[in-house]
């Protein structure tokens, strides 16, 4: 079955060569690595994959993000009509890789109606029961060429700019003002040579928004805390005229880039995230809420709209959220490994430091020992467990972390005068 160019996988028809997959009526035409793929996987169905094998076999060992996996995974997915929380072709195994779960066959070239029953009477439709039949048809053409025209227009990037695109989200990611900064240049670059293309648009709002929550301070001057929106709307520095410039142009690109792209969860999260900072949560929490429906792996839109639900003072939806978030997060941890490291740890300390505040300290004390679990040596998650250690009255198990921190992370810190 490896050679073959046509595949059945359950009610899809597949065909390697024209790129085709239908099923019924509808028919889409899938990217050249995209059904690539899914002849790789249906014919190592049942096997687990690893990202690094399936990176060799498709993409013939090229330098490529991982990101460039996860995107063409999901994009099957969406082709295909899979939950990847229920998945009935691609399963993710976390850490693992993925594994398909249909046990494709041959395709067989269907016998057309006229010569399987040649004697069957033939008859004439009414007039207008034809005019209504072609007229359905007509309509029918007419929004599948618009969904695939729109489909062409949210996924679709030429290897350059598809590259430029991966490299200003990674610089995006990275949250430093120079890397930010790379960010937009590159966002702006995307957009003049591709107008129509909204995840960009989406980029170049959030790395605007960004500008204003964490990089208000000129050129030279020391970085401020940042660790919130809730503190950066205390701190009014969001209502400043220069900020309201930034957030007006964010808005502008976030609501356009909904408009083109109006099935890609990111540009929904974007526009969300520029609503909450222009304090507008109930449009914020709209978008994020479309984003999780698009994608219920949405991690980003769950942290933010915990941070609204943190504004609000809801402390079980705070929590209920950055939980959810984080287990988002481990699902989607080996696809979207540049994305997801940086956040990792954060959510969970956040989360103890939650439980710690509201004297849950039995939960505090899981969630800091589960961030060290995978990153022993994270400060936060030692200053976190040190503290809860100290309130407990455990003093061999506060010495311990004591002196681990003393000795591997921050040699300044005086914790040692506690014991």
């Amino acid at each position: 079955m490896e050679n073959q160019e046509t595949l059945q996988i359950l009610d899809w028809h597949c065909n390697l060569s024209t790129g085709e997959i239908s099923s019924g009526h509808e028919t889409q035409t899938l990217e050249p690595k995209a059904i690539e793929l899914l002849f790789f996987l249906a014919h190592n169905h049942s096997t687990v994959l690893h990202k690094d094998r399936i990176m060799e076999a498709v993409w013939n060992n090229a330098v490529v993000s991982d990101d460039v996996l996860a995107k063409t995974i999901s994009k099957l997915r969406k082709a295909l009509g899979d939950d990847p929380k229920d998945p009935t072709y691609i399963e993710t195994l976390p850490k693992r890789g993925y594994r398909f779960k249909v046990v494709p066959t041959t395709a067989e070239t269907t016998v057309p109606l006229e010569e399987s029953k040649p004697n069957r009477r033939k008859f004439f439709l009414p007039i207008w029961l034809f005019i209504m039949v072609v007229s359905l048809i007509t309509v029918f053409s007419q929004r599948k060429d618009e969904e695939q025209n729109s489909a062409v227009q949210e996924q679709e990037l030429s290897p350059e700019l598809q590259s430029l695109k991966e490299q200003a989200d990674t610089y995006y990611f990275q949250y430093t003002r120079t890397d930010n900064e790379n960010a937009i240049k590159l966002y702006e670059r995307i957009i003049a040579a591709e107008p129509e293309f909204g995840p960009a648009q989406s980029g170049l709002a959030n790395a605007l928004v960004q500008k204003v929550l964490r990089w208000p301070n000129e050129l030279g001057t020391p970085d401020i805390d940042h660790s919130s929106l809730t503190q950066a709307h205390q701190e009014q520095r969001l209502s400043n005229p220069e900020a309201k410039l930034y957030l007006s142009r964010a808005e502008a690109l976030a609501e356009r880039a909904v408009r083109l792209s109006p099935n890609d969860y990111s540009v929904h999260r974007s526009l969300g995230l520029v609503y909450a900072a222009q304090e507008k949560y109930a449009e914020a929490e709209k978008h994020y809420d479309k984003a999780i429906e698009l994608n219920p792996n949405a991690w980003g839109a769950m942290i933010n709209k915990a941070e609204i639900a943190q504004l609000n003072g809801d402390d079980e939806l705070y929590l209920q959220l950055m939980e959810q978030s984080y287990r988002a997060m481990t699902e989607v941890y080996d696809e979207q490994i540049a994305k997801v490291r940086p956040w990792y740890p954060r959510i969970g300390v956040a989360i103890g430091d939650k439980y710690a505040e509201l004297n849950e300290l039995q939960e505090a004390e899981v969630w800091y020992r589960t961030v060290l679990n995978y990153s022993p040596l994270d400060k936060e998650a030692n200053l976190g467990l040190m503290n809860l250690m100290h309130a407990n009255g455990q003093r061999d198990s506060y010495q311990e972390i004591c002196q681990r921190i003393r000795l591997s992370i921050d040699p300044e810190n005086t914790c040692d005068e506690g014991l």
